[in-house]
């Protein structure tokens, strides 16, 4: 038993650092060309070349969540539009830089490829919902901006945890009894959704590898698609976070949008996998 969960430790990290390392150095560099006044000036009028240039910012932006919320009050003020800052708050949560490096060496290139799409549609449908609304935003004016390297420690802790956790439920969840529960896709489809509701790994990267534990023990690819892509907003931790900042009546029926674009993808895209 303790060396299969070694040996999981040791070939988790091995599919995940080689990748974290390269999202890291290419976020370092884009911090260097991506900075507050790059990314807010798409917040002003809206159009869907717009939006979807936001959200695209919000998935790549190596900029912390922490680093605008501060500002956030401000930017409304200045006329940013407010729904299209929160769909941008949702979209640093939803996907990392790191995501696609990370879940191409876990689960293959067309996996890391149909899930970007999917989350990127998502938040994209989300905006478009929210574009109208009127946010207020809440928040701690004594919230600061982390450095680079710290935010970049702070991931790597955490993948850390994720690391030994998935090592942990690769090792000790008996694999026949999860796969009858877990192999049927829409039981495992519901399976994740409430896993990925109570469980919180931290910053989305600590998600990736429960998420190859969980394939490991025989999920199905909606089950495991559905916990990368509708799990990461769908999150108790996070809808409360989200709530502290804007309301939970906003931010309900922010993360409902997304909830149910983000289950029709999945359906949508575990089909071919």
């Amino acid at each position: 038993m303790n060396n299969q969960f070694l040996t999981t430790v040791v070939n988790y990290a091995l599919s995940i650092f080689p990748w974290l390392i390269i999202g890291t150095i290419v976020a370092f560099f884009l911090e260097k060309k991506i900075n507050k006044n790059t990314i807010t000036q798409y917040f002003g009028g809206m159009s869907l070349k717009r939006l979807a240039l936001v959200q695209i910012l919000g998935m790549i932006s190596p900029l912390s969540i922490m680093s605008f919320l501060p500002i956030a009050h401000e930017l409304t003020q200045m006329g940013f539009n407010p729904g299209v800052l929160l769909s941008f708050f949702i979209a640093e949560r939803a996907w990392d830089l790191q995501s696609f490096f990370i879940i191409s060496g876990l689960f293959g290139l067309k996996y890391a490829v149909l899930n970007g799409i999917a989350i990127f549609t998502s938040l994209t449908v989300t905006g478009i919902f929210l574009r109208k609304e009127f946010v207020h935003f809440k928040v701690n004016e004594t919230q600061t901006q982390n450095g680079f390297w710290k935010r970049q420690g702070r991931l790597l802790f955490l993948v850390c945890v994720g690391v030994v956790l998935g090592a942990l439920l690769r090792t000790f969840i008996p694999e026949r009894e999860f796969q009858h529960y877990a192999g049927n896709p829409l039981q495992s489809f519901l399976i994740s959704i409430v896993l990925g509701f109570l469980l919180y790994f931290g910053p989305i990267v600590g998600n990736y590898p429960v998420a190859k534990a969980l394939s490991d023990l025989g999920m199905t690819h909606m089950g495991t698609f559905a916990f990368l892509t509708v799990s990461p907003i769908l999150n108790l931790i996070v809808i409360t976070l989200f709530g502290a900042s804007v309301g939970y009546k906003k931010t309900l029926k922010a993360f409902f949008i997304y909830s149910i674009s983000a289950t029709f993808m999945t359906i949508l895209f575990s089909l071919p996998l």
